[in-house]
């Protein structure tokens, strides 16, 4: 949290510098305010200063006593946080602490708040955004803990931010001034305690089911409320996701494990899964493998072998689906608004197979396999090749087509890429991606460290939440 110097107003800060759950802080650019009016000429030398792509203000149209000092300012809008329908229905006496007024205040409003939230959504990620009400404390308090939540800022922190309010306003001083009589309803209005915000989140919770599905229920899609987030944590937004096929997105590696595994069964051996047996490299290795089993079987008939461990595999492949969470992370990331793209080691025909068997396709934008470059994983030719694809207007069909033109790839630095082993991660980093590891049955889980962000499984976190934790 940063102080501004903005003169005249007491509750100015950035939201800058918090700590997050995903291991990074938050970024400069959200800033919450009291009232812009009180704001004197070298406040607004520094407001300024800021360049705000959107000032919002949710102050209602009762408290409008004179016009803002930015009306007719494109970067201004005023968007009330309180339903002056739904507030009719208000009965005062029904909440009587300020939890309960938040608690109402998130029930009722939910129109105004989606199209606050909405409107920041809507702001570039690298433009700053300053919201205010009248004091910066309630409705602007509500507003930024909801953020601040989303973007994964601890409880304990969302609330000692959300406190701050009261020190910076001077409200026990101001309280103190107060005849006998009014002393005790203005403590209980005017107070910024961190209970009451942390009151505010646990309804959030109980009522809703979180952060995210209070955003929905109040109408923001996944892109919105995904930006939301990344508004205190980047001021980039991904534009694809691109992942590894064997083990990754299906476990084929399994079936392949299994079906030598039967084949050295057949002529009597035990299959020893030793480091040979696994390449540094996403290579095709069955050539080598069929020619340590001819060392060790007389008269050995390759063709035959091969006949028969592949239908063993074939039989195996007949029940083999996405791995878990996997279909969920490509269902969210067309919901993100992200382009989905796999890039593979193993042939075209073998990556297209599985995908038409499930019926899966159509949720690809663009495939690379192996047979269409020249160097394997940790080569980074086959991310090379997607990250064209990607960037040319008119992509290739997932399902087969001529290469996209050269020299109009995707940045690297667009794209985050999901695998399943070291060489992986190696050639997805060398294509510039930023990576995310979830190990296959056959791989330790700490030879992904190289990876920005390592998973049990697709399971242990949503696509959203590994970009923020990423960003």
């Amino acid at each position: 949290m940063t102080d501004l110097r903005w003169n005249g107003c007491l509750n100015a800060r950035d939201l800058a510098g918090l700590p997050t759950r995903y291991g990074g802080t938050t970024r400069a650019g959200l800033i919450r305010t009291d009232s812009l009016h009180q704001l004197d000429d070298d406040g607004w030398a520094a407001f300024r200063e800021v360049r705000a792509g959107l000032v919002l203000d949710l102050r209602s149209d009762w408290e409008l006593t004179e016009p803002h000092p930015l009306d007719g300012d494109p970067a201004y809008r005023r968007i009330a946080w309180i339903d002056p329908v739904a507030d009719k229905r208000r009965v005062a006496e029904d909440e009587p602490l300020m939890a309960d007024i938040y608690r109402g205040s998130l029930d009722r409003n939910t129109g105004q708040i989606l199209q606050a939230y909405r409107a920041i959504a809507a702001v570039p990620l690298d433009t700053a955004v300053v919201v205010h009400c009248k004091s910066g404390k309630d409705r602007t308090g509500l507003l930024v803990a909801l953020l601040q939540e989303l973007a994964g800022v601890p409880r304990e922190v969302i609330a000692a931010d959300y406190a701050l309010s009261e020190a910076k306003l001077g409200i026990l001083d101001r309280i103190a001034g107060l005849p006998d009589e009014e002393r005790e309803s203005a403590g209980i209005l005017w107070r910024s305690l961190p209970e009451t915000i942390l009151a505010a989140l646990d309804h959030v919770d109980q009522r809703y089911g979180g952060v995210r599905a209070y955003l929905a229920g109040c109408g923001l899609t996944p892109r919105e409320i995904h930006r939301l987030g990344l508004r205190l944590l980047s001021d980039t937004e991904l534009e694809a996701v691109v992942f590894d096929f064997d083990g990754l997105l299906m476990d084929t590696e399994t079936t392949m494990v299994e079906s030598w595994k039967a084949e050295w069964a057949h002529h009597g051996l035990e299959l020893d899964l030793d480091d040979d047996f696994w390449p540094g490299h996403g290579g095709d290795t069955s050539t080598v493998r069929y020619a340590r089993l001819a060392a060790l079987v007389p008269d050995f008939d390759r063709d035959t072998s091969h006949a028969r461990r592949t239908a063993f595999r074939d039989r195996l492949h007949a029940e083999l689906g996405f791995r878990p969470g996997i279909h969920d992370w490509l269902l969210e990331a067309h919901a993100l608004g992200l382009r989905v793209a796999i890039a593979s080691s193993s042939p075209r025909k073998w990556v297209v197979g599985h995908l038409e068997r499930v019926g899966a396709l159509d949720l690809f934008d663009v495939i690379a396999t192996g047979d269409e470059v020249d160097g394997h994983k940790p080569d980074p030719a086959v991310y090379q090749l997607a990250l064209t694809r990607l960037g040319a207007a008119g992509s290739v069909d997932p399902g087969g087509g001529p290469a996209a033109p050269a020299g109009i790839a995707l940045p690297g630095r667009l794209a985050l890429a999901v695998e399943d082993t070291a060489h992986g991660i190696a050639a997805a980093a060398a294509a510039g991606l930023r990576t995310a590891g979830i190990p296959n049955p056959y791989v330790p889980i700490e030879t992904l460290l190289g990876a920005d962000i390592v998973l049990d499984s697709a399971q242990q976190m949503s696509l959203s939440e590994v970009l923020f934790a990423i960003s």
